[in-house]
């Protein structure tokens, strides 16, 4: 992806948190000049995973299939067995009106998924076995404050204030339908880099190509701008 057109897509996440009340901490308008020289916070940053991440699940298609990503806050996994500590994650989601996320599952985290605003956010729903294979069969989940039960492949239509409880192996697939729609995950600390299992896998990410200078920093900056 063209770091212009990454540029323009997190410009666009923040004007739509600007629009619905979701502010966003400081850092998430920092330059890659201002990160290279924040020093602790920014390898607290890193370490974390937090920050913007702007996903192009198909090639050259991010505007059927992709989603903006910052990821506020984020916990350390490793420690969930023990019970204590930041145990917890939370990340915005902005998805433009039509665009999807391919269905994906985790083994570990549990999530609530939160309409914040715009248009309609919607979960499709796949439940699936120990091995990921699809069972066909029913899932129960939380709308709020109402247990329902969801068909194989069934959507959750979630409208601004509405949240759903998303619990290991439940696949989903998200789209915003309506307008563009800005989402709130809430979930256990996550290794984003082994607990996301996608149906079909999905391929490696290409890079960003650098057309303009980069006015935001993205995680997939970290490494390059911060040497541990």
């Amino acid at each position: 992806m063209l770091r212009s057109h990454v540029d323009r897509h997190i410009e666009a996440m923040r004007a739509a948190c600007a629009r619905h009340g979701v502010a966003l901490p400081g850092f998430a308008d920092w330059t890659p000049a201002q990160f290279a020289a924040a020093g602790p916070g920014a390898t607290r940053i890193r370490d974390g995973g937090l920050g913007w991440n702007v996903a192009e699940f198909a090639p050259g298609e991010f505007e059927r299939a992709g989603l903006v990503i910052f990821t506020t806050r984020m916990g350390d996994h490793a420690k969930l067995s023990s019970g204590r500590g930041r145990l917890y994650g939370e990340k915005a989601l902005f998805a433009r009106d039509r665009q999807t996320t391919p269905h994906h599952y985790h083994r570990v985290k549990t999530e609530d998924v939160i309409n914040r605003g715009g248009g309609r956010f919607v979960v499709e729903i796949v439940g699936v076995d120990r091995a990921g294979e699809p069972t066909g069969e029913p899932v129960r989940l939380f709308k709020d404050e109402r247990e329902i039960e969801v068909a194989p492949r069934g959507r959750v239509v979630l409208d601004p204030g509405e949240s759903l409880v998303l619990e290991p192996y439940v696949a989903h697939g998200f789209r915003a339908e309506g307008g563009d729609a800005l989402a709130v995950e809430i979930s256990l600390a996550n290794d984003d880099a082994n607990d996301n299992y996608f149906l079909p896998p999905l391929g490696p990410q290409a890079g960003i190509v650098e057309d303009a200078p980069a006015r935001f920093v993205t995680v997939a900056d970290y490494f390059r701008l911060l040497a541990r």
